[in-house]
């Protein structure tokens, strides 16, 4: 039987340092089991993938082995006095301090707003005196990144990643005469799905945003434009609107949005979305000169 170290992080309040109880426990099944997710520990962990964004830097990050659940990012604020009440196991340890450390439990100031939850990964801490990522490392480094931020800090802010099952989303379209309905889970591309289920995403007719003198498409650079859709519903189970794509759909209609910067689902709850393609296409300026420019009209 593999037995694992589970480590209670406590935070002394008379002189806010890092207090640490290390204890032996088995796998046991009333500890490990998580009714929330469905999974338990061994299995969070099993289908947990590293994934690597900059190897010169250190910096990582988490994703799903498997295709029907992602990972939620939860951030959280959490006092220190009289202490954070975290309870984190160690699931796996590399080499150069790399590993894998989960919450196991959660008490005290870590469970009053009910944010945080067994089975947590802690990727990140933030206070008033700095910073530091803690994703993929062992708990050593963990406890020692935790502490080192806390220190004299009467509030933290804890990001953690959730492995999530992922709702399921129906995306209804309409393009002319042509409607379809398919099926989509949260945090999918919207322009992405609507491409493999075969659906009619552009008009070649239409100008793009980055070149306004030219048609054609940027095949999902996100920066054309030309990826209109009108949303008749379900607009909040859309990711918002970011910098580029309110510059994009500037000027035009509140319900249309740029596909390639949706994703369906973003509040990872069942949902219908219903939408038209290509709803520029029925208006002469988007088609033809004069030609609108970056700067429009009303700026």
């Amino acid at each position: 039987l593999f037995v694992l170290l589970q480590v209670i992080i406590l935070l002394w309040s008379a002189r806010c340092t890092a207090f640490v109880f290390f204890q032996q426990v088995g796998k046991s099944a009333e500890l490990r089991k998580l009714k929330s997710q469905k999974l338990d520990l061994d299995e969070i962990a099993q289908n947990l993938k590293l994934e690597v964004y900059d190897l010169d830097e250190g910096i990582y990050g988490l994703s799903s082995k498997k295709k029907d659940y992602g990972i939620e990012v939860v951030r959280t604020e959490i006092s220190t006095k009289p202490s954070l009440g975290l309870e984190l196991i160690e699931m796996a340890r590399g080499q150069d301090g790399q590993g894998l450390v989960l919450i196991s439990d959660v008490s005290g100031n870590a469970a009053k707003d009910g944010r945080l939850c067994a089975g947590d990964t802690i990727v990140g801490i933030r206070s008033a005196s700095g910073s530091r990522r803690l994703t993929a490392l062992d708990y050593d480094l963990t406890v020692e990144g935790i502490a080192e931020v806390a220190q004299d800090n009467d509030e933290i802010t804890i990001e953690v990643n959730r492995l999530v099952k992922r709702a399921e989303i129906s995306v209804q379209y309409q393009s002319g005469t042509d409607s379809q309905q398919i099926k989509a889970l949260a945090g999918e591309n919207l322009r992405s799905l609507l491409i493999r289920s075969g659906a009619k995403v552009y008009d070649k007719k239409t100008r793009r945003f980055d070149q306004p003198y030219a048609t054609g498409d940027c095949q999902g650079e996100g920066i054309c434009g030309t990826c209109l859709v009108k949303v008749n519903e379900g607009a909040a189970s859309l990711s918002p609107k970011d910098p580029t794509e309110s510059l994009i759909t500037k000027g035009r209609p509140v319900t249309w949005r740029a596909a390639c910067r949706c994703v369906v689902g973003a509040d990872n709850t069942p949902a219908t979305i219903n939408i038209d393609l290509t709803p520029q296409s029925q208006f002469s300026d988007e088609l033809a000169p004069p030609v609108k420019s970056v700067l429009r009209n009303d700026e």
